[in-house]
């Protein structure tokens, strides 16, 4: 059985160890190592080849935007298989044109989010954001180059790593007028500031539960205490389709504990040091959901199932589930 090559577990450990990107970048990487890995093979890989990559980059992450990436792939690649493509040597063309029609899929729902989170954010004078979603830093970049810099940005530093310097210094560059990066425990200042928070997510269930960085709860929960806005913006590449494919409403994901020096260097038989990235934020702490064009306001857990049953995903589902349960992945 043909077996992964040393270059693509290579690339799996160098995602795996992207602590820095934000989920629609680490798909992207995704998506590129596996294409790479199927021009190479692109005459000898199986359904079982093709099983154990893409399972090898659903580890890297708990994502959803990785499964969704990956998951339509699979679907498509096991039609190539099972095509004349393979026998006759001109694969490559076929998987160039999986891949890319998969990327601009993906691309045209960023796209689509980031431009509705954009009109948005329009209507408020001072935002707080934290960590480092690129749906949202590319929403606020938009709205400095509409001439809307006098907006007050808050953003907290978001440890260990503190992506949320990288945010305030683009931000700032871009010629906002008034960016204050401060500490992750500056948030109950800050939130007496701002009129709204905004983030990411790296994955949505399907009653409207998601999973997104360490410090969203506090955000949301400090902000719908003050009556304010809390506002999630992420693509449908977000819905994890786990939960639709299993018809799970439950929801306890594996969250990785991550390097525990990113917190300190001491060691003690009696010291535990905790270090995960990311917790599970409640859809009844969100006020406004930001899917593609789709706005959702509270009731989140209610409108969401409604839409995505007669949504374009919808039609997917089945050829997904058959795949599910051949394949058998296992996802967090």
């Amino acid at each position: 059985m043909k077996v992964p090559s040393r270059t693509f577990l290579k690339e799996v450990e160098t995602i795996h160890n992207d602590t820095h990107s934000g989920a629609a970048k680490i798909a992207e990487s995704c998506l590129i190592a596996l294409k790479q890995e199927c021009l190479t093979t692109r005459n000898q890989f199986s359904r079982s080849f093709l099983k154990t990559a893409i399972q090898l980059l659903l580890d890297t992450h708990p994502m959803a935007t990785i499964e969704n990436a990956l998951l339509p792939i699979y679907v498509r690649l096991v039609q190539l298989i099972d095509s004349p493509h393979l026998e006759n040597g001109d694969s490559k063309p076929a998987i160039e044109m999986i891949f890319a029609t998969r990327r601009e899929q993906l691309r045209i729902g960023e796209k689509q989010t980031r431009e509705t989170l954009v009109n948005t954010l329009k209507r408020f004078k001072s935002i707080l954001t934290f960590s480092h979603s690129s749906t949202v830093i590319k929403a606020l970049l938009q709205l400095a180059r509409e001439g809307f810099t006098d907006k007050v940005i808050y953003i907290l530093e978001s440890r260990p790593l503190k992506e949320g310097e990288r945010t305030a210094y683009s931000l700032a560059n871009a010629g906002f007028k008034n960016v204050v990066l401060g500490i992750d425990l500056a948030i109950h200042e800050f939130a007496q500031q701002a009129e709204a928070a905004v983030f990411g997510a790296d994955m949505i269930r399907v009653n409207g539960k998601i999973l997104n960085k360490i410090g969203s709860v506090t955000i949301a929960k400090l902000f719908r205490e003050l009556g304010k806005e809390v506002i999630v913006a992420a693509s449908m590449a977000k819905i994890c389709l786990r939960g639709i494919i299993e018809k799970d409403h439950g929801w306890h994901p594996v969250i990785p504990q991550r390097n525990p020096k990113e917190i300190s260097n001491i060691i003690h038989p009696n010291l535990t040091t905790w270090n995960k990235y990311f917790e599970v934020v409640s859809p009844k702490l969100i006020t406004l959901l930001i899917m593609d064009k789709q706005t959702f306001k509270t009731p989140i857990e209610q409108h969401l199932p409604a839409f995505i049953e007669t949504s374009a995903l919808a039609g997917q589902i089945e050829k997904l589930r058959v795949i599910w349960n051949e394949v058998d992945f296992t996802m967090v």
